[in-house]
């Protein structure tokens, strides 16, 4: 999931504070959108991103989204296990996998991201706030297992809150999968709502944010 923000120290900060939760500077995008990570446990974690000063790719849709100040959840995305699962998810969806480069990290390791839908589809599910899909062939390198330092650690996402279709959403991820995911339903504009993360401590922290809404688009 990803976290547009006006300005990305202080979005980290605040996320930070609210949380307590440990995080990591994730890189630099082609076109230079930033990048930072919350690592949430069970391969899980948030990015928070900022397009000051980015161009091209998706620089002006976070810019858009972003530039009165307000934080808003941009996308998020389901995990496929194998590049095979994301071709099915792709052919399903009536769309292609599509391979770009990724985040540049600050040691110089150039990243991939392997995704899907693409195109017209992808932009149509992300206006009615529907999931992508990714998968990585080197789950080791999962960016949510690096050991980061906080006052709380995660160890799971509890539950999502979104709004949108509830019949669109089970048949955009597949009623299998949709039945196993911890969605709660809200009114309000389409998206990604709230996060509620467990941490080791036994208790629930809630990341509520704004979606990006159908006008940034």
């Amino acid at each position: 999931m990803a976290l547009g923000v006006a300005d990305l120290d202080d979005g980290v900060r605040r996320l930070a504070g609210q949380t307590g939760l440990g995080n990591y500077e994730g890189g630099v995008f082609p076109g230079g959108l930033r990048n930072w990570i919350f690592p949430l446990g069970g391969d899980v974690y948030l990015e928070v991103e900022n397009a000051a000063g980015a161009t091209g790719g998706p620089a002006a849709w976070f810019q858009r989204a972003t530039g009165d100040g307000t934080e808003r959840w941009m996308f998020w995305c389901l995990r496929a296990d194998t590049r095979e699962e994301l071709e099915q998810v792709a052919s399903r969806l009536g769309s292609e996998v599509q391979v770009i480069p990724g985040r540049r990290e600050p040691d110089g390791t150039q990243r991939v991201v392997t995704s899907a839908p693409a195109g017209e589809v992808a932009l149509r599910a992300r206006r009615a706030g529907l999931p992508n899909w990714y998968y990585r062939d080197d789950p080791a390198n999962n960016p949510a297992r690096r050991e980061v330092t906080g006052d709380r650690t995660a160890v799971g996402v509890a539950w999502l809150e979104v709004a949108g279709d509830r019949e669109q959403f089970r048949e955009h991820i597949g009623r299998e999968t949709f039945d196993r995911l911890p969605l709660r339903f809200v009114s309000g504009e389409p998206g990604l709502h709230a996060v509620a993360v467990h941490t080791a401590d036994g208790e629930e922290t809630v990341i509520r944010r704004a979606p990006a809404g159908q006008d940034t688009f």
